[in-house]
């Protein structure tokens, strides 16, 4: 019998929002304070920037093949969330 094998991801829990958040707020203070021209709307940008990266990160971590966890799950959310980093802060 052929059986077809999916990628899968985990649904986020409860924490991983609670976490989204702080990390948001954290990085609101820290770019509003080590930015020295910064303004309300471009760390607020930076903070909703973080969460969603966040976001990316635990949805590849929680990537199944056949329902065991791979090892390229994290890999590929690390680059992702570098690579949406550098086209922020670099555009």
């Amino acid at each position: 019998m052929f059986s077809l094998t999916l990628l899968r991801f985990s649904p986020l829990n409860q924490e991983t929002n609670i976490v989204a958040v702080l990390l948001g707020i954290l990085a609101y203070f820290v770019d509003n304070y080590a930015m020295p021209g910064a303004t309300v709307t471009s760390s607020a940008a930076t903070a909703i920037l973080v969460g969603a990266c966040w976001y990316v990160y635990k949805l590849f971590d929680g990537l199944t093949y056949d329902g065991t966890e791979t090892f390229y799950g994290s890999v590929i959310g690390l680059l992702l969330v570098v690579g949406i980093f550098l086209a922020y802060f670099l555009i």
